[in-house]
Parts: C-alpha cells; sequence; structure tokens
C-alpha cells in the first residue's frame, strides 16, 4: 500500500502543498516537469480523470481555471484531492467519484487530463496500477470517451508509459479524430523489485512482453529505464496523424 506523505510542488511562482493518506495514489516523481507543459489559460474548464490526490487539477485551479471538476473511482481520492483543495485555498473545485466520464453529466471541458493505471498484468495486481491483461485498457476507454467531452479548441493531456499496447492506445486516438504527440519524453530508471513487489512474478510477466515488442524498456539486471510520454490530443476532424 502507498505511503502517506506530503510534498510542496512549485507551479510558476505558486506554491502548493499536496498531501496524500495511505493508499492513495500520490504525484509521480516527474509530474513537476508534466505540469510545465501544459497549457492551461484563465477561465479554462477543466477535467482531472483518476484525480489520485488532485495535483493536476488542483495545479489548473491555482492557474486560474474557471473550473476545476476532480473525478476518481475511489472514494478516498476524491476526499484527499478536496482536502487539498482546501489547505491550498483554491476556488471553483468539486470532487465526484465514479469511473472516467461518468460523473461528468453533460459537462464539456477546456482541458481534460489522465493519468491512468496502465500495468499489464492479471487482475490480482493492485486497481490503482492494473490496466487490463495488454495495459491499455483504460487509456482506450479514456480516449474514445474524451473527445465528446471536450469544448471547440479543447485539449487532451495524459500519460503514457512504455508498459502498455502502444498500438492500440494510438489507435484509440486516431479512430476519436485526435491527433497526438508527446510534448515530454522521460526514462525513468526503476528495478525490477518494485513490479514484483506489486504481484508476485509480475517483471517476468513484463520482461516477457517486452521480448514480443509489447512493453518497451531497457536495461539489464537491477538497472532498467522505462519511457514516460506526456502528450496532449487535439482534435483535428480526420483520422491519422498520431504520433508513434
Amino acid at each position: 500500500m502507498t505511503p502517506a506523505g506530503s510534498r510542496c510542488f512549485r507551479l510558476r511562482g505558486r506554491a502548493l502543498r499536496i498531501a496524500w493518506p495511505a493508499g492513495v495514489h500520490p504525484p509521480d516523481p516527474y509530474a513537476p516537469r508534466e505540469l510545465e507543459r501544459m497549457v492551461i489559460r484563465p477561465g479554462d474548464a477543466v477535467l482531472d480523470v483518476g484525480c489520485g490526490c488532485g495535483l493536476f487539477g488542483l495545479a489548473a485551479a491555482a492557474l486560474r481555471a474557471s473550473r476545476v471538476l476532480l473525478t476518481d473511482i475511489d472514494p478516498r481520492a476524491v476526499r484527499c484531492a478536496l482536502s487539498n483543495a482546501r489547505r491550498n485555498r483554491l476556488a471553483g473545485v468539486e470532487g465526484r467519484v465514479g469511473d472516467l466520464f461518468d460523473p461528468c453529466g453533460g459537462e464539456r471541458f477546456d482541458v481534460i487530463f489522465g493519468n491512468l493505471p496502465q500495468t499489464p498484468g492479471p487482475r490480482g495486481l493492485a486497481p490503482s496500477r492494473w490496466g487490463g491483461p495488454d495495459g491499455a485498457r483504460h487509456l482506450v476507454r479514456f480516449l474514445r470517451g474524451a473527445r465528446s467531452r471536450l469544448r471547440p479548441g479543447g485539449r487532451v493531456y495524459f500519460v503514457l508509459t512504455g508498459l502498455p499496447r502502444r498500438d492500440r492506445v494510438l489507435a484509440a486516438a486516431r479512430a476519436s479524430g485526435l491527433r497526438v504527440r508527446a510534448v515530454l519524453r522521460i526514462a525513468r530508471p526503476f528495478d525490477p523489485a518494485e513490479y514484483d513487489a506489486l504481484f508476485p512474478g509480475l517483471f517476468r510477466h513484463l520482461e516477457a512482453r517486452r521480448r514480443r515488442g509489447l512493453s518497451r524498456f531497457s536495461g539489464r539486471g537491477r538497472s532498467r529505464r522505462l519511457e514516460i510520454r506526456f502528450c496532449v490530443g487535439i482534435p483535428d476532424g480526420r483520422t491519422g496523424g498520431s504520433d508513434r
């Protein structure tokens, strides 16, 4: 289980203090670099899907978004994110519990953000990490649903690791008429024991996928590197054009 913790983030001259209880997904180590690449304009309506502790949505509120909706399937995460909104005295923030876009009704947004579980593996893996058998299950559903939730001129941001079936993710973006490009690429070091701690034998499963070209990471022994892409999707009214 994820231990409790807190961290202060500096965002364009403003400090955000984000805390999380045990069991709620904390901010990823590379989140500050991703936040620098997000375009948030004053007055934007922003949706943070699978918000966890709420960092991305709350950063948008700090950058003068007019409305921020935080959603997560885990009630603990929504409570945590709203607590962080109060801690930082951020207005215009609402939280709702539910799966992906189910809590949104008919609302549309200028910016939609999603950092969803994408580790391929068996169902026994923790829901906060499991992305289905091929790792792409939640991202595919997210991209299929995001386009219809965007206002004109809107944009979708999402994190894409090297673990899921990238071809399935990008095909879902194309089918939805989203032109996708990576605005940031990060090589994240990891030790295989990190994944075996999540589920016994999980890294062996990931290594087998890598040999078949289904997952992407590099290195040897205990020194491995996983590519993280921070992507933006822009509606183009056509299919095709996704970044590979």
